[in-house]
């Protein structure tokens, strides 16, 4: 199993603010690390118009960023 496997988890609709720089402790949430390393980037923001499960990505090189899209799997 990779160290980036998805989070995931049962959502309910509404509005999340996914971690795209990886240094949350919250993950796969946003705590604002982001601003206190300076990492030059920002959550995305993520609407779910229903309540599903969703994969949430953690390597943060998904191509259907913030979902899970298997890219974990081939990176170490």
């Amino acid at each position: 199993m990779s160290r980036f496997s998805p989070i995931v988890r049962d959502e309910k609709a509404g509005e999340y603010h996914w971690c795209a720089c990886g240094e949350s402790q919250s993950q796969p949430f946003c705590d604002g690390a982001h601003s206190r390393k300076n990492t030059g980037k920002s959550p995305m923001v993520v609407k779910l118009e229903s309540d599903r499960k969703v994969a949430w990505c953690t390597c943060k090189h998904s191509s259907n960023k913030p979902f899970c899209d298997g890219t974990h799997a081939r990176i170490s």
